[in-house]
């Protein structure tokens, strides 16, 4: 299937932004941005952009900002 789950760990509650960009630094999803609880999380994306559109195979980048804290991890998507 093309989707994939971004599990993450939040020591306190606060702001969080989980974004998806592409190879080419273009943003494709905005998953979260919002405040959330301290505790894990799993986020679902499901291999499409902010308009719902099917995001071809390819690779990508998932960035989670938490408090100025930045980590981007790669991912492959294939459909």
């Amino acid at each position: 299937n093309p989707r994939t789950s971004i599990l993450f760990d939040l020591p306190q509650a606060g702001p969080v932004r989980l974004v998806i960009f592409d190879l080419a630094g273009r943003l494709v999803s905005t998953l979260v941005q919002d405040d959330l609880a301290a505790g894990s999380h799993d986020v679902v994306w499901n291999g499409t952009d902010n308009s719902g559109r099917s995001a071809p195979s390819g690779s990508y980048f998932a960035r989670l900002e938490v408090r100025g804290k930045i980590e981007t991890v790669q991912m492959s998507l294939i459909r």
